[in-house]
């Protein structure tokens, strides 16, 4: 392992015991060598032993509990990364711990910690605000990625610009080194680093009665900045592969319902927990010829295949509804546009609905074509709940899908309720299925504007399964007004 000293310094470690116990046995050996100086010899090689076994155990139990920390981070989130781990270290093996990250090509402060205590909290926050500057033993370590070691970090040229300028770790404005504030005796500065990409450094400082860093220490610190990097390098993944997943999802959903007049829209999309794979499900509401067309769709499957037939199927159904008056013969039409295109196995079940004025008092006529789809369920203001019975074969799998027709009738106050199969395969923790809560659930709804009922069902669902939803879960409300005339 390589690693430097600051100028003029030095460090201990466990061979300055050896060398002392080796001397012990030495005297031991020569002649007039009385009981006395055997028992010493002993004794002496018997502490170092006890010493030795100890700071590795103690050198272990550190790397494991950094490790499960890093492995048990469930937020994937870089500050709660680096925070978790100062925290841990801080008390361990130094008293103050100290995380410079790159940002940009240039160190920022992260993180600082030090001993429980409000004065030293206060203080937390001020190093926190001053970045290393250039020069400094972070930025020395983060340029070379090699690991410094200061042993006498408090001497009184150690604040010289020419052994690291700005007291080694920056300075406070007034001009006080940052290792003074500290009352920092030994310093040890490591990369952190995955290996190939350096992401910044971690510093240790150790005060007075807590001794110097050995080599020992040295491989730990940097063992542990290994640690460090590597758990970036993850967060940092996982938080790119969400902002791809999360701006390719919203492509496929409409950034906004349009203004339909006589029509109150409101809808839902919820991903089940923090799963980072796209969604299948997508919804539309868009202008057809004498009215309005609502599509909801699930395709079978996650990630990018998925996601690219679910832009398949909803822009083919809105491009061939732009022209075609009737509902079931789209999704034929779009069935053999999904059929031409490779998405090996994959499926996808939609409901469409045809929605028009029907003459005066604000009545609609809506006729519905199913392939596959669950629902929709019809909320009347009195509470009475009608479930569309669906029916018909999912898209892209037989160049016959059959998608079937039903006809509904809605007046004012009544509400048509698009969902997912995330929402009736919720499950409760004994196994029961929110499909036999729906009905009654939905009845609650009566007489609500559209995004109450969507919030509604929405807690509903939450509730029922704890939080745990198997499967993404869609929404969709259009709710008849009254008639403004």
């Amino acid at each position: 392992m390589s690693q430097d000293t600051w100028p003029n310094g030095s460090y201990t470690d466990s061979a300055e015991l050896a060398g002392r116990r080796d001397a012990l046995r030495q005297a031991a050996g020569r002649p007039g060598a009385d009981a006395r100086v055997l028992l010493e010899a002993a004794f002496a090689e018997l502490d170092a032993a006890v010493d030795s076994t100890a700071s590795v155990t103690r050198r272990m139990d550190t790397i494991t509990a950094v490790t499960r920390l890093l492995l048990d981070n469930s937020t994937f989130s870089e500050a709660v990364t680096v925070q978790r781990c100062a925290r841990l270290l801080a008390g361990e093996i130094a008293s103050w711990v100290i995380v410079d990250i790159d940002r940009s090509g240039q160190l920022r402060r992260q993180f600082t910690i030090g001993p429980n205590g409000e004065q030293p909290d206060e203080l937390a926050r001020r190093i926190r605000d001053i970045d290393p500057p250039p020069g400094s033993v972070p930025d020395r370590v983060h340029a070379t990625a090699r690991p410094v070691v200061l042993p006498d970090a408090a001497r009184p040229d150690a604040a010289r610009p020419d052994l690291g300028g700005a007291g080694i770790l920056g300075a406070a404005p007034d001009g006080t080194p940052l290792t003074a504030l500290l009352e920092a005796a030994a310093l040890l500065s490591v990369p952190v680093s995955d290996g190939d990409d350096g992401y910044g450094v971690l510093t240790l400082a150790r005060q007075p009665a807590e001794g110097r860093f050995t080599t020992a220490d040295v491989a730990l610190a940097t063992e542990l900045g290994r640690h460090l990097g590597v758990a970036i390098r993850v967060d940092r993944m996982f938080r790119h592969r969400s902002a791809v997943a999360e701006a390719l999802q919203s492509s496929l959903l409409p950034a906004r319902l349009p203004d339909v007049p006589g029509l109150e829209l409101s809808a839902a999309y919820i991903p089940a927990g923090e799963n980072l794979e796209i969604s299948g499900d997508f919804y539309d509401v868009f202008p057809v010829r004498d009215g309005w067309a609502v599509a909801v769709g699930d395709v079978c499957g996650k990630g990018q295949e998925a996601a690219a037939m679910t832009a398949a199927a909803r822009h083919a159904i809105r491009a061939i509804a732009h022209w075609n008056p009737d509902p079931v013969d789209v999704l034929a039409k779009a069935n053999e546009v999904i059929l031409d295109g490779d998405y090996e196995d994959r499926f996808v079940t939609v409901k469409l609905a045809y929605l028009r004025r029907d003459g005066d008092h604000g009545k609609w006529a809506g006729e519905v074509a199913s392939s596959g789809h669950p629902g929709p369920a019809v909320i009347r203001p009195d509470g009475q709940i009608d479930m569309m019975r669906g029916g018909g074969l999912p898209l892209g799998l037989f160049p016959d899908a059959g998608p079937e027709r039903e006809s509904v009738e809605l007046g004012p106050g009544d509400q048509l309720f698009f969902f997912s199969d995330g929402v009736t395969e919720a499950r409760s923790p004994d196994q029961r299925y929110f499909e036999d809560d729906l009905a009654d659930g939905l009845a609650g709804a009566a007489g609500r504007p559209a995004a109450e009922t969507v919030k509604m069902v929405q807690d509903l669902v939450s509730r029922f399964s704890q939080d745990d939803l198997r499967d993404d879960m869609t929404i969709l409300v259009a709710r008849i007004l009254p008639d403004a005339g």
